[in-house]
């Protein structure tokens, strides 16, 4: 048991990513505590309202098969979950046929940002100790992962991160593309669901470092930064990749959903009180993520058009195929013959 046990937190904190670690946390969870379902639940504030989200799930059958139920978003989360994550204590009910249902709240930074939940026939005081022990584990290196993960002055994902957030992301999302006519591209690029991916530049950073300081400079980072946060959805990645530069990786969406959404940010940008600058604005270029699409592939793409939407005069955003269909029809005007 012991050795056992020994081996479950050894393989517990080998892993280097969330997801991993998280995968572990419920498999131990069943191992050593006998339970019909355990599963991870992770809370935002999204405009003042709080979103849950069922990370993970793990169910064994009535047949022991072992069941595995990945990311989703609950659209009326029961009382008890909220209680727990308001209140940041443990939280027990038992229903008419004896299963008892558990709730044990994982804060970071001294706040519930989800619960672990386990249904069973009850558990004993040595089972609840393991359980209590195992959900500190967890929340000690999930603390450890947040900070290697995280950018240090803003809190948003670092540069080292993206390649493997990217990689996750285009392995659980496929994106079906359709072949289609060259006169059906633009058809198509309004109409698709894909996921894409942004690079978002401040315009003229240099001159608030040079006016006013770099002190200055990283507050307006810092500003820049929570209003991401608060603005994008959390299942948004927002990564900050050095400087003023930044890389957004969206969910699956139409064109007109972003082109919507990011003129809706910039809005906010423009709106927003930034200390001694009296107006900031961003620049952004957009690229489609394909299923098969390497990062740095998509991130020259994403380059290309942020360059455009600086050459034509900053404070806007481009979107590389429209740029690419652009300089396209440039170049057909380009090679015609005019014989009269």
């Amino acid at each position: 048991m012991q050795e056992a046990l020994l081996h479950s937190v050894v393989k517990l904190t080998k892993t280097r990513d969330v997801d991993s670690l998280e995968s572990s946390l419920l498999s131990t969870i069943h191992e050593f505590i006998g339970c019909q379902q355990v599963s991870i639940y992770k809370s935002t504030c999204e405009d003042d309202s709080l979103e849950v989200e069922c990370c993970l799930s793990l169910q064994v059958t009535k047949s022991k098969q072992y069941h595995w139920s990945q990311s989703q978003k609950l659209e009326n989360p029961c009382s008890e979950l909220i209680s727990c994550l308001n209140s940041a204590c443990i939280i027990a009910i038992q229903s008419i046929d004896g299963i008892e249902t558990k709730w044990v709240p994982i804060t970071l930074a001294d706040k519930a940002i989800g619960a672990i939940a386990i249904k069973s026939n009850g558990l004993s005081s040595s089972d609840q100790v393991l359980l209590n022990a195992f959900c500190c584990i967890y929340e000690n290196y999930l603390t450890i992962l947040h900070e290697n993960e995280r950018d240090k002055l803003t809190g948003l994902l670092n540069r080292q991160t993206f390649d493997r957030k990217f990689k996750q992301l285009v392995e659980k999302q496929v994106v079906k593309h359709h072949k289609t006519s060259k006169s059906n591209q633009n058809r198509q690029l309004q109409s698709e669901t894909v996921s894409w991916l942004a690079m978002l530049d401040i315009d003229h950073f240099k001159q608030v470092n040079d006016n006013y300081g770099h002190v200055c400079g990283d507050e307006v980072l810092l500003i820049l930064a929570q209003t991401m946060h608060n603005f994008f959805r959390a299942s948004d990645l927002l990564f900050r990749f050095g400087g003023e530069e930044f890389v957004l990786v969206f969910e699956p969406a139409t064109f007109e959903e972003i082109d919507s959404v990011l003129n809706k940010f910039m809005d906010r940008i423009r709106n927003t009180k930034f200390p001694f600058v009296n107006k900031l604005t961003v620049s952004i270029g957009v690229a489609k993520v394909g299923p098969y699409d390497f990062p740095i592939h998509v991130l020259e793409k994403a380059d290309k058009a942020l360059y455009c939407a600086k050459t034509q005069g900053r404070d806007q955003v481009c979107f590389f195929d429209l740029m690419e269909q652009s300089e396209k029809l440039d170049s057909d005007d380009e090679s015609g013959i005019d014989l009269f």
